[in-house]
């Protein structure tokens, strides 16, 4: 397995895990307090499935899940951290998502900015690495 891969294996077990407890805690239960209930356990989990799913397909398909989710996962960090709400929940669909006071915001926030970024620096550098392999290659 490559680098890519086995990073996709290892997302793709944090946001499953994430998604366990997620679900386990419930609407309003010990993980409520950093968002941590079904809402965002339903997006969680679709995503873990593709991680794992993405692993098994090959290198390609890992680079693209890492981007992928590295890009939505730092995105919604970003936002955590400048308006206290994080979008990737169903609950910010309905619209009932309440901002998070200031220092539960910059704790909710690190898992998401430290797993997106590793996702999508990892994903780019082994995608530009294979496409710079790809051109170096002598033609056929």
């Amino acid at each position: 397995m490559t680098g890519s891969r086995n990073l996709a294996v290892v997302v793709a077990t944090v946001l499953a895990v994430l998604a366990a407890l997620g679900f386990v805690s419930g609407e309003n239960g010990f993980g409520a307090a950093l968002r941590l209930n079904t809402d965002t356990a339903s997006v969680q989990a679709p995503a873990a499935l593709f991680g794992f799913i993405a692993a098994r397909m090959g290198r390609k398909a890992s680079d693209l899940y890492l981007v992928a989710v590295g890009l939505l996962l730092s995105v919604d960090a970003f936002m955590g951290a400048t308006r206290g709400t994080f979008y990737l929940s169903f609950a910010s669909l309905r619209g009932t998502v309440e901002p998070l006071a200031t220092p539960a915001r910059y704790i909710a926030i690190l898992p998401h900015a430290v797993l997106g970024l590793v996702a999508l620096a990892v994903g780019l550098r082994s995608a530009n690495a294979a496409a710079a392999q790809r051109r170096d290659a002598p033609p056929a």
